[in-house]
């Protein structure tokens, strides 16, 4: 445990100062939600912009920004019932991309804390998903080489209290909780 207490302080040292810009081409957000009954899908959406600052080595602020109408499935390979899979999760039902085609996350500061899942950091902040915002925190995985930063980690959202509140009943019930894993790269 005193090893990864030090490689996070070592880590978490070598933060760079300044205002670290996401790189939206090579970030992404992967997504798995599951069926009460079992099964359930994969897939991804993209990262359209965002910052991250850090001051005094530590990270302080930013924001990560989500385009949910550029959102795939990753698990069928049916052209048409995996567009099919898509409109419903993008419907007003859903997601209502056409009303909330925007999720984002603000990070309101961070703690080195390493832990036995290789994470480095948690990271507190606001999360936005159809203009619900509410505060959470996570552990992430935090790297820097050569004026480049990785976070990566795995968060788990209850959907129904950003009011998307599809109906959990029948076959297709789907779960409240839906997982994400986070692969954000930002240079300085």
């Amino acid at each position: 445990m005193i090893a990864l207490v030090a490689l996070s302080s070592a880590t978490f040292a070598q933060i760079k100062d300044g205002k670290y810009i996401v790189d939206y081409k090579t970030s992404k957000v992967d997504w798995r939600g599951e069926n009460l009954v079992g099964g359930g899908h994969d897939g991804n959406v993209k990262v359209s912009s965002g910052n991250v600052v850090v001051a005094k080595g530590n990270i302080t602020s930013g924001k990560v920004k989500i385009n949910m109408n550029d959102m795939t499935c990753t698990d069928i390979t049916d052209a048409g019932t995996n567009s099919k899979l898509i409109n419903h999760l993008k419907a007003e039902d859903f997601f209502n991309t056409a009303k909330f085609p925007d999720a984002a996350f603000e990070i309101t500061g961070s703690t080195a804390k390493a832990d036995k899942n290789g994470n480095t950091h948690v990271v507190k902040g606001k999360m936005t998903i159809k203009a619900t915002t509410l505060e959470m925190e996570f552990p992430v995985k935090v790297e820097v080489r050569d004026g480049n930063m990785t976070v990566t980690g795995d968060i788990t959202v209850d959907r129904s209290k950003f009011d998307v509140k599809y109906p959990s009943v029948g076959d297709y019930a789907a779960k409240n909780e839906l997982k994400m894993k986070l692969d954000i790269k930002a240079k300085i």
